[in-house]
């Protein structure tokens, strides 16, 4: 049974120095901004935005899904990126996350904190064993983020990289819950 994600998490979730609200239209060009640089879209599998139209677009596709949620993160009151729940794996009962901040939010540790947070709730709101994330294997950083999480690298497979236009690998990395 999926379950619809977007209404069993809370509408809000505050973590020491950050706050993450579910995406609205209204975040979509500050999320432009960021969605248009070519470094984040790299590891996020996307073509690099062009128009304030497709990050629009990309909102709306994500709000429609019952299988999928998103989070535009502030801090304070600027938007510093997005993170959410992209599918689930129904064979092994988990979902996946993805996860992106502006170039200069990268290194600070908001990412950690941010997913502490957010799987915590997934745990406490959602009804699955675990989570897993795609990364490119030349993402070290996201590596890194991941295994200090207590993420291991479960598999990798060949998929399009819609930046690139090329199949490449791409590692699975997995958390299974208590």
């Amino acid at each position: 049974m999926i379950v619809n994600l977007f209404h069993a998490l809370p509408e809000i979730i505050s973590t020491k120095r950050l706050t993450m609200v579910r995406t609205t239209l209204a975040h979509s060009p500050s999320l432009f901004k960021i969605w248009s640089d070519s470094e984040v879209a790299e590891y996020m599998n996307i073509e690099k935005f062009t128009t304030v139209l497709q990050a629009e677009e990309m909102i709306k596709a994500i709000n429609a899904e019952p299988a999928a949620c998103r989070y535009t993160i502030f801090l304070n009151k600027e938007i510093i990126g997005s993170l959410g729940i992209n599918e689930i794996n129904s064979l092994d009962h988990t979902i996946e996350i993805g996860y992106e901040l502006a170039k200069s939010f990268w290194k600070k540790g908001y990412m950690t904190e941010l997913l502490t947070g957010f799987l915590s709730e997934i745990e406490s709101y959602l009804p699955y064993k675990g989570v897993f994330a795609k990364v490119l294997p030349d993402n070290s950083a996201s590596i890194s983020l991941l295994e200090k999480l207590g993420f291991q690298l479960e598999n990798q497979t060949e998929e399009l990289d819609l930046y690139t236009k090329k199949v490449c690998t791409i590692f699975i990395y997995k958390l299974y819950f208590k």
